[in-house]
């Protein structure tokens, strides 16, 4: 008989969800979330489910967060993709390990924990939508919900507890031109020389390093012109999307003077530089512009939290290891807005996410649930 983490992720794998049609996995989650015993369990107006267990009139001492949106299926797979199957030890499908394995351990942890022991405080467990399109966005509602004193975010870390993550920043550099018919070039400015050239000198950009989180990035991703197709004309402008990856400590202005600083150098001038600032809509039918702005956040491996982690993990017979994530992830809203004391530590392999053929090992799904559990009740005493 499989135990309960292992079934659960198996039922959430099997309701697909994109980004903005988590309907159905948020549906089954609040379901299970009241069968297992959590006391509060709702669901916000972004769709995103909390579940909380202990005492009703107790602050919340701790937030388990994972996110119920996946990336879509590419490529050719050994396996159904929403299948669950399990093999040799692991349990494939998308979602699995980035991140349905993350919350159905946060679940069951914390129910177990609530069953085995009485929790004199309250934690709670947030399974957010829209993540992976925007990062924090859709855990920022579920915070002014609860208000937790501290934050775990399930994404996968090998079980390695992770004191900090880059950040991202989402830039549009648009290179404005003249426009003239492409029989005639000489008669306008063509904006994708200027758009070549700004490319060449941001690429020389001398980026800043953090002992912890390693070098800042800033990556071209996208390259469109106005009008686009551009038919036998010299477009009118050309645009460069941007991901920057950010250093703790680096803020908005920072980036943009920079990269400021170095076209002007370079002898570019004639831009707009902005932070994207894309429309998403949740599956509630809620339409937002958040601005893409997602900092980067770190911590001590003193920090009490950090020692909680520790001590949860060498209760579990894990031995207990930290680092740090090179992706952005929603503690960018825990810790990097809000300041909240925040760190990861989830099952699964970073490097499965997102992949073919993506899967988790069921004894990472089992060691997560008590590491979980531990956790919380190390929370709920201190």
């Amino acid at each position: 008989m499989l135990s309960d983490v292992i079934t659960l992720t198996q039922e959430m794998v099997r309701v697909p969800s994109l980004s903005g049609n988590e309907a159905g996995v948020a549906e089954l989650v609040a379901g299970r979330m009241r069968a297992l015993g959590f006391t509060d369990v709702r669901t916000d107006r972004n769709g995103s489910v909390l579940g909380l267990a202990g005492p009703e009139d107790a602050e919340v001492a701790l937030l388990f967060d994972g996110h119920l949106d996946v990336v879509p299926v590419v490529g050719e797979w050994r396996f159904d993709p929403f299948g669950a199957t399990i093999h040799e030890g692991r349990l494939y499908g998308r979602g699995s390990t980035d991140m349905k394995g993350g919350v159905a351990a946060a679940i069951c942890g914390v129910a177990a924990a609530a069953r085995e022991g009485k929790l004199v405080r309250r934690v709670g467990v947030s399974a957010s939508v829209l993540e992976e399109v925007i990062e924090g966005h859709a855990l920022g509602s579920v915070l002014d919900l609860c208000q937790p004193a501290a934050v775990v975010i399930c994404e996968p870390s090998k079980l390695e507890v992770r004191t900090g993550q880059k950040g991202r920043l989402e830039l549009s550099l648009t290179l404005h031109g003249k426009p003239a018919h492409a029989a005639s070039p000489h008669l306008g400015v063509n904006p994708l020389h200027a758009a070549a050239r700004a490319l060449l000198a941001l690429e020389s950009l001398t980026l800043p390093t953090d002992p912890a989180l390693g070098p800042a990035l800033l990556v071209p991703t996208d390259i469109v012109s106005s009008p686009y197709p551009s038919i036998s004309m010299i477009p009118s402008a050309t645009t460069i999307r941007f991901d920057r990856r950010t250093l703790s400590g680096e803020t908005a202005e920072d980036v943009l003077s920079e990269i400021r600083g170095h076209l002007a150098k370079h002898g570019i001038d004639d831009y707009t530089l902005t932070i994207t600032d894309d429309a998403v809509q949740t599956f509630t039918g809620i339409e937002a512009r958040p601005t893409r702005w997602l900092p980067a956040w770190s911590q001590p491996v003193e920090a009490p939290l950090v020692k909680q982690a520790f001590e949860a993990l060498t209760r579990a017979g894990v031995s207990p290891r930290a680092g740090s994530w090179p992706f952005c992830t929603n503690g960018s809203e825990s810790a990097g807005r809000r300041r909240i004391p925040t760190i990861g530590l989830g099952p699964g392999r970073e490097e499965d996410a997102h992949t073919i053929d993506e899967s988790i090992a069921l004894d990472q799904l089992e060691a997560a649930r008590e590491i979980y559990k531990q956790l919380t009740w190390i929370a709920c005493a201190a």
